[in-house]
């Protein structure tokens, strides 16, 4: 019994260390992807490409955003205990919803959404108060899987705006559209709908958690003609 039993717990363990490993890998991916976009376009400008005035600035300003995002992240390595328990502690500040979702694109483009035209249709400024880390975790999360179930070169649509006192963003993708069946099961740890395409079931999981946290919610329904939309609404500052 004994041995049945330590047998048990080394099983468990082996579970939170793969829930760990997989949590951190998804967490630091993208914003070490885009840096690495970034070093690569420098590079080719030193070797004598064509740059316009001050791009090399912006890629700079690109490489290091985004290596502090992934250290920040890093920071949250936890992070989807804190979800499950219910536990997030948030740094809120005063932030632009409209600057971060903007920022977030272009950071973006170069990589994760490089085949997929944006269009981002937003108002002026949105202020809230936010975790910008955790918005801005949000936002990625939800831009790289609506480019993860749109087909090649289909389009991706941004909506920033606000409904009902709430400040809400709107992404829709033009390709696969979310079962009814599904629409809940999606943000569950670990859940992959049956599209064939990768990851580990945790962005929209972790993302859905920092949202309930702030006192929001992200909610998915079907496009009206093709696709799904996902909705992230937040408290207005």
């Amino acid at each position: 019994m004994a041995e049945r039993v330590a047998t048990d717990v080394v099983d468990e363990s082996l579970t939170h260390l793969e829930t760990f490993v997989a949590l951190v890998a998804h967490e630091v991916r993208t914003p070490l992807a885009i840096a690495k976009t970034a070093v690569a376009m420098l590079a080719a400008i030193d070797a004598g490409g064509p740059a316009e005035p001050g791009t090399r600035q912006e890629l700079f300003a690109m490489v290091e955003s985004n290596v502090d995002l992934a250290m920040l992240l890093m920071d949250r390595m936890s992070l989807g205990r804190e979800v499950e328990r219910g536990t997030v502690v948030l740094a809120k500040e005063a932030i632009d919803l409209v600057s971060v979702v903007m920022e977030s694109v272009s950071d973006l483009r170069c990589a994760l959404l490089r085949e997929h035209p944006v269009e981002v249709v937003a108002i002026d400024t949105l202020p809230l108060k936010a975790d910008p880390t955790a918005v801005r975790e949000i936002v990625f999360n939800l831009l790289s899987n609506a480019a993860k179930y749109s087909a090649q070169a289909a389009p991706i649509t941004v909506a920033v705006d606000r409904c009902n006192d709430r400040a809400r963003m709107v992404v829709r993708n033009h390709g696969g559209c979310v079962t009814p069946g599904d629409t809940e099961h999606i943000f569950e740890k670990f859940f992959q709908a049956d599209t064939g395409s990768s990851g580990v079931g945790l962005g929209l999981f972790v993302s859905r958690g920092l949202a309930r946290a702030h006192g929001g919610n992200i909610t998915v329904r079907p496009a009206q003609e093709v696709g799904s939309e996902f909705i992230l609404e937040l408290p207005e500052a």
